[in-house]
């Protein structure tokens, strides 16, 4: 007869007796050992708010470089670092000999070219009449018509240039680009700065930003990546502030890794609204991206839940009367989608919305997949060959089939989308059961049941890490033939 784990069952007590200073397990029932219990869990209402966090620092979401065209030396510099300006407003004022010289120089080539012209079409003429009465050669006529075109020329280049230094009377004078805050000032009155016309590319004389708006730039583990999407609130705190939260969503997800310290990584921005001037550059910044949120759901403490992989191998270990296979296949077969209802015209219609195969990776089912711990997720990713590794990395990035957050073969899934996991409770006789659930939302501290548990029905929390180092003892004493070890 199959054995079941009841309150002072010789099994359960086995498991636990090799680490009796952990304060959970069967009650032994020797008399003089202390009786150990399994946490006991109970089903309530309880708001759940599943998040990402991560630490950040603040930077403005645009930069503009303010250079001066013209070089020469600052002669006024009216704003300074800090200042909130207006669009068109005085920032330098760079010394305008320079280009009023060139300016008047260019006046000047151009009277030269129009008379020069205006010779040059008289000569043209009273040539022509002269070659016309035979006096003048045809060689003489060609160098006034050649002399003409020149004039011609020189006054057309006249004209340009004297139009470019008078563009150039204004590059003196800078003004603010956009409506901004100066968040860098590089230069003082007095200072000789090169335009941007020199060789070397000018001088940078300040930095403008736009600080109604600022991003916060973080680091996310690539295994929550697939979890987050554009427009998701986050919440956001700061050192200066810490009393306080700011608004804020997600701005983009970039697309380029960053690997530290062998952690691979992706650069998250998060657009905050900075209409109190609060926040500044550089600030470093906690921010918590709201994935999911449930009001008054039921749920559970996270330490009773346990994935398909873990409570096979608690009942393995405990030797407990179940098949956890048999009870995920029952469950799945209660909500499985009705099946297409057959029509009049001999063509099929769903009963109640399109079922779809659920998809796998290597081999195991989406839904089972998401139920694993992050170790048996790495287990089954590194068991894919090279190109499904790479597909599904796409995906997790949005460019599988479906596109980012659905389709056929796309990994992602709502974080309230039902998953199967298992529970354990006593039965009516005190033994030991496993139980299939469909749970939904988590956060740090409890996950949402869908469907399994009733409000107040009490669970119990089976340590994993018990049973698993019991089972490592066990394969030790099974494969060793060391005299005290325990061979077999």
């Amino acid at each position: 007869m199959t054995q079941r784990c009841s309150r002072r069952s010789a099994p359960l007590a086995a498991v636990f007796g090799t680490l009796a200073v952990v304060a959970s397990g069967c009650a032994i029932g020797e008399a003089n050992e202390p009786e150990q219990t399994l946490q006991a869990l109970s089903a309530s209402r309880q708001t759940i708010i599943s998040s990402v966090e991560a630490t950040g620092t603040i930077e403005p979401i645009r930069v503009i470089e303010v250079k001066s065209q013209a070089g020469g030396e600052v002669l006024e510099l009216p704003v300074e670092l800090g200042d909130n300006v207006e669009q068109g407003t005085l920032l330098v004022r760079i010394d305008p000999r320079d280009v009023n010289n060139a300016f008047a120089q260019a006046e000047a080539d151009l009277d030269v070219a129009l008379a020069q012209n205006e010779v040059a079409q008289l000569q043209l003429e009273r040539i022509t009449t002269l070659h016309d009465s035979d006096i003048v050669t045809a060689e003489e006529l060609e160098n006034a018509t050649l002399s003409a075109a020149t004039a011609r020329a020189s006054l057309v280049r006249a004209r340009t240039n004297l139009e470019l230094a008078e563009d150039k009377l204004d590059d003196v004078t800078l003004r603010a680009p956009i409506t901004g805050t100066i968040v860098e000032r590089t230069l003082e009155e007095g200072q000789v700065v090169t335009g941007t016309r020199d060789l070397t590319g000018g001088t940078v004389l300040m930095r403008m930003a736009d600080l109604n708006e600022v991003q916060v730039r973080t680091l996310v583990d690539e295994t929550d990546i697939g979890r987050l999407e554009r427009g998701l609130p986050a919440n956001i705190t700061v050192e200066a502030y810490p009393n306080r939260t700011f608004r804020g969503s997600v701005l983009k997800i970039e697309p380029q890794a960053v690997v530290e310290q062998n952690v691979t990584m992706f650069a998250v921005l998060t657009r905050i609204s900075n209409d109190e001037d609060l926040l500044r550059p550089g600030m470093n910044a906690d921010v918590e991206v709201v994935i999911g949120r449930q009001e008054g759901v039921l749920a559970v403490a996270n330490s009773g839940i346990k994935s398909q992989q873990e409570a096979a191998q608690i009942v393995r270990a405990l030797e407990i009367d179940a098949d956890v296979n048999a009870l995920i296949t029952d469950l799945r077969e209660q909500n499985r989608p009705p099946e297409p209802l057959e029509t009049a015209d001999g063509t099929t219609a769903e009963a109640d919305g399109e079922a779809e195969e659920e998809p796998e990776i290597g081999g195991v089912p989406m839904s089972e997949f998401q139920s694993m711990s992050q170790q048996e997720r790495m287990r089954v990713i590194q068991n894919l060959s090279a190109e499904d590794r790479g597909r599904l990395m796409q995906q997790f990035r949005g460019g599988g089939p479906g596109g980012a957050g659905g389709g056929a073969g796309d990994p992602r899934r709502r974080p309230d989308e039902p998953r199967p996991a298992f529970v354990f409770k006593y039965d009516e006789m005190g033994a030991l059961t496993v139980k299939a659930v469909m749970i939904g939302l988590s956060d740090f501290d409890h996950t949402q049941i869908v469907q399994g548990l009733e409000e107040g029905e009490e669970i119990v929390a089976v340590p994993l890490s018990l049973i698993q180092q019991q089972e490592f003892l066990n394969r030790i004493r099974s494969r060793s033939a060391l005299p005290g070890v325990g061979g077999r």
